[in-house]
């Protein structure tokens, strides 16, 4: 079974987008991030749900107009780590 992610809650997250960047205050935390692309589409698209990397992968891949040939569930999963790390996104139990 893959590892499941929640995103920070939605009222807990205020966003800016700032020419090729989104600024992300995190109300618990009291911390403004910066963040790039994919981080805040992959954000957006996990919504409220608790998903996989494979899963946050095929919502981008429906959504986005995104290459062939990149492996998007390992670039996913990279920022997921980083995310979790931010306090933005927590491993859900299996």
């Amino acid at each position: 079974m893959s590892q499941k992610y929640r995103a920070a809650a939605k009222d807990d997250l205020i966003w800016h987008d700032l020419d090729s960047m989104t600024l992300l205050y995190h109300r618990p935390s009291g911390i403004t991030h910066m963040l790039v692309d994919p981080a805040p589409a992959i954000l957006e698209v996990m919504g409220g749900a608790s998903l996989s990397a494979i899963e946050i992968a095929e919502r981008l891949s429906a959504g986005f107009d995104l290459e062939s040939n990149i492996d998007t569930e390992n670039i996913v999963l990279a920022r997921l780590e980083e995310l979790s790390g931010l306090g933005l996104v927590s491993r859900v139990p299996a």
